[in-house]
């Protein structure tokens, strides 16, 4: 789903605005001052390792999207996940012979001929209707098998991007840091990405489904709006979103009982 690209890009823009900008005003005020410009490369790395474990959540988010995008077609309907991917058939590039009736100019054809003309043509169409709908449906397997390897392949990465840095913080920050300013910023920066995520997926996903259950298809193929991608990302990002929000409102919550820092 391109939402979590379009995320994970707004993340990276915020926080290259946000280092930008801060680190200029400290610059600033330390040559001001004639002070000695020390960077804090614990703080840059805590920094680091914040900014890829939301790079690994979101990467992770996406695999078990597909994931769930391809149980949902094997539950149901390739159709209801994914659109079918363009697939060339061997009678694509074969000859299409022409016959004589064909080939001759139409003015000059007599009735006999034009009614087996029409019956020709009767039967082109029919023979093309029947290979687009086997190319829909081959198309629409390719594109599950597509998701399920782009499922597994982002799952497994981004579990081990997660795993790994969130280890390596948990090893890496004291009690201290822990409920520091920065972890309350990671907090709030991922509940609020993961949050818009599923505020605009939800509403649509819902709407989407209920359109592909109820409503008739707007055509003989049975085309529709697939709601199968929308409603696993909203699936996966609700949970993900709770959790944040419950840190969130934890860390608040501790950080008025112990009185400011």
């Amino acid at each position: 789903m391109d939402v979590i690209w379009v995320a994970l890009a707004a993340l990276t823009f915020i926080i290259v605005i946000v280092v930008v900008i801060g680190g200029g005003v400290v610059l600033f005020l330390r040559m001001r001052a004639h002070e000695s410009i020390n960077f804090d490369l614990r703080v840059l790395f805590r920094v680091y390792l914040l900014v890829v474990i939301v790079a690994g959540l979101l990467v992770f988010t996406q695999g078990a999207s597909n994931l769930l995008q391809a149980g949902f077609a094997t539950l149901g309907s390739n159709q209801f996940s994914y659109d079918p991917v363009d697939i060339r058939l061997p009678s694509d590039s074969a000859p299409q012979p022409r016959t004589a009736v064909e080939l001759k100019d139409r003015q000059q054809l007599t009735d006999v001929e034009l009614d087996e003309l029409a019956e020709i043509e009767a039967e082109r169409r029919i023979e093309q209707i029947a290979l687009d709908e086997e190319r829909r449906i081959l198309g629409l397997d390719r594109a599950k098998k597509e998701g399920l390897i782009q499922g597994i392949s982002f799952l497994i990465i981004g579990l081990l991007i997660w795993i790994s840095h969130l280890a390596a913080r948990r090893w890496l920050e004291t009690g201290e840091e822990r409920a520091s300013l920065l972890n309350r910023v990671y907090l709030i920066v991922v509940t609020i990405t993961f949050g818009i995520i599923t505020i605009v997926l939800m509403p649509q996903a819902v709407f989407e489904t209920f359109s592909y259950i109820v409503l008739d298809p707007v055509d003989s193929f049975g085309s529709r709006t697939q709601p199968g991608d929308k409603l696993a990302l909203a699936i996966i990002t609700l949970p993900v979103w709770l959790i944040y929000l419950f840190e969130v409102i934890r860390s608040m919550r501790r950080v008025s009982a112990d009185g400011p820092e």
